[in-house]
């Protein structure tokens, strides 16, 4: 795919406007939680989704379906676990869904995107804080780009609060849950 005119905003060359797909080589969608003391990384694997980016990059659009069952942290039975009735009971709710409602663009090349999370058929609304991270050629001649984006919920707002008091206080499991991305994508059309 050839590179089309370059656009700026504020400054930043942004990506030509359509529709763009996930590189799943080089995508994460992650989550970070406390346990304990320590903290425990995920990520799930199998996904699908993507990114409509408009001729004005705050009307862009993000959609993303996460499947329950490819959740991993390196560890099969906390991955059973959180697959099971205590968390995602991914037999009845195989998805995790973020549709955006809305970008607003920052300084430089940062950029919020406001959307709807649903979990376990619990919708709420929630704001990744982003950073566009470039574009341009990538390989066999497609047009590539990157961002990241990070925000912090609370889980028992999507019904998900199993957890056990541990002796020296406090909790097995924090309540606070960080959602990181990490995405290249590529120009479907």
């Amino acid at each position: 795919m050839a590179i089309t005119e370059e656009r700026t905003v504020n400054g930043i060359s942004v990506p030509p406007a359509g529709r763009w797909e996930f590189d799943k080589a080089h995508t994460a969608f992650a989550f970070v939680a406390r346990h304990m003391l320590t903290k425990v990384r995920g990520t799930f694997t199998d996904y699908e989704g993507s990114i409509e980016i408009a001729e004005r990059p705050e009307d862009s659009k993000v959609v993303v379906e996460l499947a329950t069952a490819s959740v991993t942290t390196g560890n099969e039975m906390r991955d059973g676990h959180l697959n099971s009735g205590d968390f995602f009971l991914t037999e009845q709710y195989p998805i995790v869904r973020f549709e955006s409602t809305e970008v607003r663009l920052g300084e430089g090349n940062t950029f919020e995107i406001d959307g709807n999370l649903t979990i376990k058929d619990v919708t709420k609304p929630v704001t990744f804080q982003a950073e566009f991270l470039g574009w341009g050629p990538g390989l066999h001649e497609a047009t590539m780009a990157a961002f990241t984006a990070k925000t912090t919920i609370e889980r028992g707002d999507w019904d998900l609060n199993w957890n056990v008091a541990v002796e020296t206080g406090g909790f097995l499991v924090g309540k606070k849950v960080d959602l990181e991305i990490d995405a290249e994508i590529v120009k479907a059309d």
